[in-house]
């Protein structure tokens, strides 16, 4: 829990320093962001809040219907849980997939064995992976342009990006398609516990890790053979990415009213997407807020491009994770009664 609270405030103080740094670059006073955001059109800001919802919920919908393929009921709103526990986790933790674990974590407490969390974590985490890179690859064929008008340095992190997710969606693939994968990195764990002499953890992680990956196999079995299922659950996650991405364009519509420009908007900030997504920050936080002013300076003046980036970084981000620990605080006061109630009825 301290690790995660010492997190939480690093997150913080990035973040501060960031949205410092870009009204210090920007030249212009809060008052004046201020004025910017009340002078935007409140229709196309609450669309914008709205993606942010739906950014969770696309990831929510996600994994019920996979748990669901597993033969378990779930409700929309457990999943909903289990999407804002990886989404804040995520946010607050130097990992893409820190979240993973706190949300295993509630699907444990509703009665979810680990190899059927472990298969529909991985699913998930694949298809998101897939979905980042099919937009990224939109962007690359049909708006090149947009990338090589990026600085230097934003372009180094967007290649590295690219290269990484595409890495990550591989491996990803290999896991799911090829089982002996996992049992060869789980003798690989069970050597190094041996190597620093820990041989009866090792013996008993061995024998805990044959029964995981017979059952593990099985649930993948049940998944990899539907494949409108699959497409399913990708294209449930390519709605995910593109609301959170879409934050972003109607926070453009809503301060300009330059529709024209939206397509080229929405190819920016999955740039700015792809270049952030693998540095070592929690919730890459001052990382994206910097592509983002740099790439919207490539369309605006500079007041503008601070405005636009601390807007929608402000609603794809900080306000995703309130909604998310919100989610997440109620759901961990209520889960124990939920359990309660679920064992009375039987």
């Amino acid at each position: 829990m301290r690790k995660k609270v010492l997190w939480a405030c690093v997150t913080l103080g990035l973040s501060a320093f960031a949205i410092c740094a870009l009204f210090y670059n920007g030249g212009f006073s809060f008052a004046e962001f201020l004025q910017d955001i009340k002078s935007a059109s409140p229709l196309w800001l609450c669309a914008a809040l709205l993606c942010a919802f739906a950014f969770i919920f696309f990831e929510g919908r996600a994994l019920a219907l996979i748990l669901r393929a597993l033969g378990y009921s779930v409700k929309k709103r457990r999943g909903f849980l289990y999407a804002a526990a990886d989404i804040y986790f995520s946010s607050i933790t130097p990992s893409a997939t820190g979240g993973q674990p706190a949300s295993a974590w509630f699907m444990s407490k509703d009665g979810f064995k680990g190899a059927q969390v472990a298969a529909a974590l991985l699913l998930n985490l694949t298809m998101y992976t897939l979905a980042l890179v099919g937009i990224g690859f939109f962007s690359i064929i049909f708006f090149p342009h947009v990338f090589i008008e990026f600085n230097t340095a934003s372009k180094l992190m967007i290649l590295f990006g690219i290269l990484m997710m595409t890495a990550l969606a591989v491996f990803f693939i290999l896991l799911l398609k090829r089982q002996s994968l996992v049992r060869k990195i789980g003798n690989a764990i069970v050597f190094v516990l041996k190597r620093i002499r820990l041989e009866s953890f090792a013996e008993k992680f061995r024998l805990k890790l044959d029964s995981a990956i017979e059952k593990y196999n099985e649930c993948v079995a049940i998944l990899a053979g539907r494949k409108r299922f699959l497409a399913r659950i990708y294209l449930l996650n390519l709605l995910q990415r593109s609301s959170q991405i879409l934050v972003t364009v109607f926070c453009f519509f809503a301060m300009r009213g330059d529709f024209e420009n939206g397509l080229k908007i929405f190819a920016i900030q999955t740039y700015v997407a792809l270049g952030s997504n693998f540095l070592p920050v929690p919730g890459a936080a001052g990382v994206s807020e910097f592509i983002m002013y740099f790439g919207y300076m490539t369309m605006m003046g500079e007041e503008e491009a601070c405005a636009l980036a601390i807007l929608s970084r402000g609603i794809s981000f900080y306000a995703c994770s309130a909604i998310s620990l919100f989610a997440v605080i109620l759901g961990y006061f209520t889960i124990g009664r939920d359990k309660k109630n679920k064992e009375e009825k039987q």
